[in-house]
């Protein structure tokens, strides 16, 4: 990794000017980084756009002030690199098709926020809702382009630059201690807060087991050695047990999906049977194996404050059942009882994506994205086996967290590439593709 630094250092630099004037003079990063944006596309530097894109999205999850400006900044990334996109569309062909598969849904969430036309949220829900087509239809047609040129080793790069952020955060654990813990002593590293870390470990992880097995001569055995164990250790620091759960889920399934699909399914099928008997229960268990401590076992059974805003949203989800109001009302609607919820033990949002789509979108947007979600993973069966084993990981981390929703994330990124990877018959080497009978599907009806 040490050569990837040396190589990069350019890069690496930018970033930091980037930071500097974000913190000290963020009215004028406003101008400073399009225009190097512009800079980096004269000069070709497709590659660098699309990670520095990444690093913004990666400030822009911090909670801390001096980095408010990357939230600002993020709008005008996105935007630039929409207009990259669309004047040099040549350039990207042949263009990658995932976003038509979630044509329909960007068309409904249009609709439930047009109904919310003179609603204070109105232009905050319009841009997510622009935001969250542009991302789905423009980044994937940048990783493909990245990989056409650079290969594997373009891939190698993306989650060298992604691990790189965790070990950021080790730094910043003995060097900037209280911009690495949480005032509740959480450790958050670089990330706003330690679920979004746990989040980010979890698809770094899936983004580097899915590369290094399409590719086993990539990385070298140290270098296998120095991201899992930056990975795990991120993980175990930040005291995210749902995201231990993911992981364990991923890699559990994926060796059975490798062996047969159809006894993946059935194993599948099986776990759903019993989890209820394990959450019943899980407490004892992990109190009786002295992992209390570490999974905050005397928070399980109020799920830290979820339970709470699960079911109060799901109170207020009755008055717009079918049809929502469109993205960005559930942040308005919670916003105004934050007081309230706060005193039940709650802070923040409805940490469900699922939830979060459904008072976003009703029931009619919600059971239309699950449509579009779930036809990708199905597709992505044709390529590769762990696409259902990601699957089930990645809605897990949705059930507890509402990532899913928030377009320009780290965590929307991540997933995006990871989408990419697995739908995109470029990417997927030849040997790795499964038949339609191994993958158990039919061609989906798009």
């Amino acid at each position: 990794m040490v050569a990837y630094y040396k190589a990069n250092f350019q890069l690496f630099s930018i970033f930091f000017i980037w930071l500097i004037i974000g913190k000290y003079a963020p009215v004028i990063s406003y101008a400073v980084i399009p225009i190097t944006m512009f800079l980096m596309y004269k000069k070709g530097m497709i590659e660098e756009l699309l990670i520095g894109y990444f690093f913004i999205l990666i400030l822009s999850d911090s909670l801390e002030d001096s980095l408010f400006f990357a939230k600002n900044v993020k709008n005008i990334y996105i935007s630039v690199l929409a207009v990259f996109f669309f004047f040099d569309t040549k350039n990207f062909q042949p263009l990658n098709k995932l976003y038509k598969l979630y044509v329909p849904f960007f068309i409904f969430a249009l609709f439930t926020i047009s109904i919310s036309l003179f609603e204070p949220f109105f232009f905050t829900g319009f841009q997510k809702t622009i935001s969250f087509a542009i991302s789905l239809m423009i980044i994937p047609n940048f990783i493909t382009r990245l990989y056409r040129e650079g290969g594997g080793l373009f891939l190698k790069r993306i989650v060298f630059f992604a691990v790189t952020i965790l070990i950021i955060g080790f730094i910043l654990k003995y060097v900037a201690h209280d911009f690495a813990y949480l005032e509740n002593g959480r450790y958050r590293g670089f990330l706003g807060s330690p679920n979004g870390l746990g989040i980010y470990s979890v698809l770094t992880f899936i983004i580097f087991f899915v590369i290094d097995y399409f590719f086993p001569s990539l990385f070298t055995k140290q270098e296998r050695i120095i991201l899992i164990g930056a990975i795990l250790l991120s993980i175990f620091l930040s005291g995210s047990r749902n995201s231990v759960f993911a992981i364990l889920i991923f890699y559990f399934f994926q060796r059975f999906f490798s062996v047969s699909p159809f006894l993946g399914f059935i194993l599948f099928l099986l776990t759903l049977f019993v989890s209820e008997l394990i959450s019943t229960n899980l407490s004892s268990i992990l109190n009786s194996i002295g992992l209390g401590e570490f999974f905050r076992t005397k928070t399980l059974e109020e799920g830290s404050g979820r339970y709470i805003a699960w079911n109060f949203a799901w109170i207020h989800i009755q008055q717009n059942f079918f049809i929502g109001k469109g993205f960005a009302y559930n942040e308005f609607y919670m916003r105004q009882y934050y007081a309230l919820l706060s005193k039940l033990g709650h802070q923040g949002g409805i940490h469900n994506s699922f939830l979060t789509f459904w008072m976003d979108q009703g029931l009619i947007g919600l059971l239309i994205y699950l449509r579009s979600y779930i036809l990708m993973f199905i597709k992505s069966a044709k390529q590769t086996k762990f696409a259902y084993p990601i699957l089930f990981a990645l809605s897990f981390t949705a059930i507890f967290e509402s990532w899913l929703v928030a377009s320009l994330s780290p965590f929307a990124f991540l997933a995006i590439f990871i989408f990419t990877i697995i739908t995109s018959d470029e990417i997927v080497p030849q040997e790795y593709m499964v038949s339609k009978e191994q993958a158990l599907i039919k061609e989906p009806v798009i």
